[in-house]
């Protein structure tokens, strides 16, 4: 998704074709094997679908690239990518592919496994997670991410709605690690955003690529780092008015003491390994998301050692948590336009709806350089018109 942390709000819109309209797309079968039963979500760019798989009777997931969005050639090469990027990728900890493709109708697709269960948010909004549960759920993320950064993909927007969990029947917790529709590549040349921007969540995203350095394996270290603090706090580290000032306080402002904020309900070590993985400089982080995930295996084992009989956990914080949000809920015509004056808006609308990432602005240090460059320029211009000044004719 491309947008401006600091777009104005959407003006009212006049009616809309009701072709990128998700309920409009109920009933329909891609290639008369796949027929869409309900919308899950929807974003600027996707629509998921639950979905039957007709020859088999089974339910799957189908993400739809939006009707009005398949002649876009840019948004094509980056749905394809997503593809192939989750083709390349067998592990019980992320979601499986099962099939892709364009039907006769021009619908782009592709098919997933269907997850059922709760998202990570969920989960910890409705206290259904002790400690040593959420640290399970934080190790699992970590194989996830073995797996993708030894193959060289970097997720680039991990956070609690891209992390679903399945309580199995042993009663065990399993997740799957969704959406790699703003991953990277790193073996590719080329980038799918434009020039001066970053793919990614505000709030979530590195700060050195809020810089337009090159994401690695460390970037979703810290993206870890966040949910992290916030699973274990019950707020996010640093808030902000907007994007940009979010982006800001996680590039320049100290941690807040996770220790003060928890007490000595959680341990130590599991505090220090949060504030390893927020470290501002990449070079301080973790190496690796394995030996994140051995240190996160230890603890777990030491948690449900010392406390067998453990209650669900929920921060001790007084006020509202991050996780009770609900997302706002529109009609179903406010996702869909009718030209490209009014698409121009989506984005922004779809953002604050379904918190889906969005592109961050040129790097902040970038921005400040031009404007110290432009206020030389203007003392030096200035000195110099009043020495001419005081020349004698």
């Amino acid at each position: 998704m491309v947008t401006q942390p600091n777009a104005m709000a959407p003006r009212k819109r006049r009616p809309t074709k009701p072709i990128d309209a998700p309920q409009t797309l109920i009933g329909r079968v891609l290639d008369e094997r796949y027929r869409l039963e309900r919308v899950l979500n929807a974003g600027g760019m996707g629509i998921i679908f639950e979905a039957t798989q007709l020859n088999v009777s089974r339910r799957v997931a189908v993400k739809l690239l939006k009707p009005t969005l398949t002649s876009d050639p840019a948004l094509i090469k980056r749905f394809s990518l997503e593809v192939e990027l989750v083709a390349s990728l067998t592990h019980p900890n992320i979601v499986a592919l099962i099939d892709s493709g364009q039907d006769p109708s021009g619908l782009t697709y592709l098919v997933m496994e269907f997850v059922e269960g709760m998202t990570f948010r969920e989960a910890l909004k409705h206290t259904q997670l002790t400690l040593s549960e959420i640290v399970d759920v934080f190790a699992q993320t970590s194989n996830a991410l073995i797996e993708t950064h030894a193959r060289g993909i970097i997720h680039r927007d991990l956070k609690f709605d891209n992390i679903m969990l399945v309580r199995m029947r042993d009663g065990r917790l399993q997740i799957k690690l969704l959406d790699f529709g703003v991953a990277k590549l790193l073996s590719r040349d080329g980038n799918l955003t434009l020039g001066g921007q970053v793919a990614g969540t505000p709030g979530i995203i590195a700060p050195e690529l809020v810089d337009g350095e090159l994401p690695g394996p460390r970037s979703d270290l810290y993206s870890m780092g966040v949910l992290l603090f916030t699973a274990l706090s019950g707020n996010p580290p640093f808030k902000a008015a907007n994007d940009l000032e979010l982006m800001r306080a996680h590039k320049t402002l100290a941690l807040p003491s996770l220790k003060q904020l928890v007490g000595s309900t959680v341990p130590e070590e599991l505090i220090e390994l949060a504030s390893e993985l927020l470290e501002k400089d990449p070079k301080r982080r973790p190496a690796d998301a394995r030996l994140v995930r051995d240190r996160l295996e230890l603890m777990g084992r030491g948690l449900r050692k010392r406390f067998p009989d453990q209650s669900p956990y929920r921060p001790s914080v007084a006020g509202p948590l991050f996780f009770d949000e609900e997302p706002l809920i529109v009609s179903e015509a406010s996702l869909a336009f009718d030209d490209e004056d009014e698409r121009a808006s989506e984005p922004e609308l779809i953002r604050r709806v379904f918190k889906e990432p969005v592109i961050a602005p040129f790097s902040i240090v970038a921005a400040l350089s031009l404007v110290l460059m432009l206020l030389v320029v203007i003392i030096i211009y200035t000195l110099y018109s009043m020495w001419v000044m005081g020349q004698p004719v």
